[in-house]
């Protein structure tokens, strides 16, 4: 990909859902938790979609206190999406850059979650620490051309 011509990546945020909230306390434990997270990727490469899935899970002493899931689904454009397509691999290849992006709005959109979950929980209000994808996403995704679709996350009951 590094000998084609580069295009500007256009692409929209279809969706932000609470996918999982989880609490196992009843108040707040004092004293420093220990705040796990995952985020995975995954296409509907017929419908040019991608769905960036993060995981946040809260634990004291090895107990888990409360888990926060929180999906994006972006649509690319018909020409973005053909430009990242890399013959060669049968593949659609993202950018790296492009993921941590992805990333950094589901992150941001899970912070918001949290806030406003919390709120009247007695919980503090910066629970989530501040998180840099660079620092654990560091190569292209890739996506093969047959990949299945996958089916839409079903929304979290509040």
């Amino acid at each position: 990909m590094s000998n084609q011509q580069q295009i500007q990546i256009q692409f929209k945020l279809n969706d932000i859902r609470q996918v999982q909230f989880v609490t196992l306390c009843n108040e707040w434990p004092e004293g420093e938790m220990q705040v796990g997270n995952q985020i995975n990727f995954s296409s509907d490469t017929q419908n040019r979609l991608v769905r960036c899935l993060l995981n946040i899970e809260y634990k004291k002493n090895d107990i888990t206190q409360m888990i926060l899931g929180v999906e994006s689904v972006f649509e690319f454009s018909r020409e973005s999406w053909s430009s990242m397509y890399d013959l060669n691999g049968d593949q659609w290849i993202l950018p790296v850059g492009l993921v941590h992006h992805m990333a950094d709005i589901t992150i941001g959109a899970a912070r918001g979650i949290l806030a406003v979950r919390t709120e009247d929980e007695g919980f503090p209000r910066a629970m989530l620490p501040l998180v840099n994808p660079q620092q654990f996403m560091r190569d292209n995704i890739r996506f093969p051309r047959n990949a299945a679709p996958v089916a839409p996350t079903p929304q979290a009951e509040a």
